[in-house]
């Protein structure tokens, strides 16, 4: 189980900024958002895995993007006052909650690509509804260790956005972790793979929904490492459990 709270997040999209060459930090799409008191918030989301433990394109996310969402859980959505939601708020479960996404559609998608059409940026720019014709505007990434200068979007309609996963600590103005938190293998002995099989857990995966025009969005990501099904502590099943991409 990860350390931080899992929470909720609902706002206004203010500004999406996509990952682009040159960047500090980890590869990061960063959708900067607002609560009802105009205080920013902001959701991040993995456009690149930290692992290439299945060769060069391991480092590709998984994702399924599901342009026209229908769940029981939209009804709970709307009725949620902006900011963050640390109860009452549905959870997400990929593996467990069989009707939230079908993983055997989960394909990898590139960080860049040369015609900047199908890859993740693009997906993101696209769900937020950013007009990227123009040059954009500045915007600085703040971190604990360090800022970045990046240039962010503005949308072209209002989007609603609800972003799911793990509150930045201490500042707890943004939230991260907007994948799947579970089917984390323990790396052998010697092995280059980062450890996340503490962050396993059911009932705690991250997504990022968008709202826009009364109808909903949602973009569920995964890393090729991960393995399902999981037990009930969203831990792989031992000669069971296989990669996502079968």
């Amino acid at each position: 189980m990860a350390q931080n709270e899992y929470v909720l997040f609902k706002g206004t999209v203010k500004l999406g900024v996509p990952f682009l060459d040159g960047y500090r930090g980890d590869p990061h799409y960063v959708i900067v958002s607002e609560d009802a008191n105009g205080r920013e918030f902001r959701i991040v989301t993995n456009v690149k895995s930290d692992s290439s433990l299945t060769g060069p394109a391991g480092y590709l996310v998984l994702y399924v993007w599901n342009q026209y969402f229908q769940h029981p859980m939209i009804a709970d959505l709307t009725k949620l006052a902006p900011g963050v939601a640390s109860s009452d708020f549905p959870k997400l479960d990929y593996v467990h909650d069989t009707r939230l996404v079908d993983l055997s559609a989960m394909r990898p998608i590139p960080l860049d690509t040369a015609n900047e059409h199908n890859d993740i940026n693009a997906l993101l720019n696209q769900m937020l509804q950013l007009d990227i014709s123009g040059d954009g505007v500045g915007y600085v990434y703040p971190t604990p260790g360090y800022s970045d200068d990046r240039r962010g979007w503005m949308p072209t309609k209002d989007v609603t956005v609800y972003g799911f996963g793990f509150l930045f600590e201490p500042g707890q103005d943004g939230l991260h972790e907007t994948h799947m938190n579970q089917g984390n293998p323990k790396p052998a002995q010697g092995s280059h793979v980062k450890d996340h099989s503490n962050e396993n857990g059911v009932f705690q995966d991250g997504a990022v929904m968008v709202e826009v025009d009364g109808k909903f969005e949602a973009l569920f990501v995964a890393f090729q490492t991960q393995l399902v099904p999981t037990d009930n502590r969203g831990r792989p099943i031992p000669g069971t459990s296989h990669p996502i991409l079968g």
